[in-house]
């Protein structure tokens, strides 16, 4: 039975070894965050005036966010003064 243990454990251990998963290049920038990043440290209002075709979403700090990966879908989160800090897909 120890020895199932220690070999678990092995196993496990050799598992975290394994390199990340790297997101397709085709996939990397499908929702078009690349080009907006001039918008970083800009109001919100900067932003409202794009026209972007993508499914978006905007998030203010502490809001809730689903957890699924959607590689088409652009994400923009704001600051506590509704600032830009940050554009990216999932």
């Amino acid at each position: 039975m120890l020895r199932l243990v220690f070999l678990g454990i092995g196993a496990f251990a050799l598992a975290a070894c394994q390199p990340e998963a790297e997101t397709p290049p085709d996939m990397a920038e499908s929702c078009g965050a690349d080009a907006l990043q001039h918008l970083l440290g800009e109001p919100r209002s900067a932003f409202d005036s794009m026209s972007v075709e993508a499914p978006t979403r905007i998030l203010p700090p502490g809001s809730a966010m689903t957890m699924d990966h959607r590689p088409d879908r652009l994400n923009v989160d704001l600051d506590e003064d509704g600032r830009i800090t940050r554009i990216w897909c999932g």
